[in-house]
């Protein structure tokens, strides 16, 4: 394994260090509970402009059936990942420590980083669809059949869950999250398995066995992120396990 450390977690001033864990957490926890206020304007505008243009919107309908409408998901999605991302970036500002790029490791890893990366996606997938097969799981959730018909438009659905949401979470789980979790008495380790977990269980629209599922795909993007410290590989990763998916899903709905 590769022990080369991350420039911030080197320092050895105060003032250059990284936010500690608790620190970090806290942060991380503020940042979430805020999410669901940015939902709820995305929810409120849609509602505005759909009722502004249909005289029999049903704005209690409408409400009541958010979670299986692609398209309040799609401006969701974008609206609170960008909220995501200028929240850590503002975050690190705020620290005065090193840049955003250096304190996320934004770095170009050895070419062997991205090997890797393939293979171990081939590998997770592949025994994800087999276990699955074993286990008669069917391939696809009902809500995301139900999300991706009603995704509009269908083109920012696929910018918002393949480029917009891997890019957000990784900033935010294996960029923001794991450096004050790295720098603690956790070390590499304990922020692969926490963040892990964590980014598991907020994807609350799932059952257990995906849940598993995303765990395991979180350790192995935490495990690419300190492996080759970088983040890059893991929001490569990231977004090609969501565009398999995807490509998956619209051939499904076809």
């Amino acid at each position: 394994m590769d022990e080369s450390p991350d420039p911030v977690d080197v320092s050895t001033h105060q003032q250059s260090r990284p936010w500690s864990a608790g620190q970090t957490l806290a942060l991380a926890a503020a940042v979430g509970a805020l999410l669901p206020l940015v939902n709820m304007g995305v929810a409120m505008l849609l509602a505005g402009y759909l009722a502004a243009g249909d005289a029999t919107f049903n704005q209690q309908l409408f409400y009541q059936q958010l979670g299986l409408s692609g398209q309040y998901l799609t401006f969701a999605t974008l609206a609170t990942n960008g909220a995501i991302i200028w929240a850590v970036l503002k975050l690190i500002q705020l620290r005065r420590t090193v840049g955003w790029p250096i304190y996320l490791a934004l770095r170009m890893p050895a070419g062997s980083a991205w090997l890797t990366t393939l293979a171990g996606l081939v590998l997770l997938l592949t025994t994800s669809q087999i276990v699955g097969a074993l286990f008669q799981r069917p391939q696809y959730p009902e809500f995301l059949l139900q999300v991706y018909v009603t995704a509009n438009p269908l083109f920012l659905f696929w910018i918002a869950v393949v480029l917009v949401a891997p890019v957000a979470e990784e900033v935010y789980f294996r960029g923001f999250v794991f450096v004050g979790l790295r720098n603690s008495a956790l070390g590499a380790s304990g922020a692969i398995v926490v963040t892990a977990v964590i980014w598991s269980l907020i994807h609350l629209q799932y059952d257990v066995y995906d849940k598993v599922e995303i765990f395991l795909l979180g350790l192995f993007f935490g495990w690419l992120r300190f492996r080759y410290n970088s983040l890059l590989p893991p929001i490569l990763a990231h977004c090609l396990v969501n565009l398999t998916a995807l490509v998956g899903l619209a051939s499904t709905v076809a």
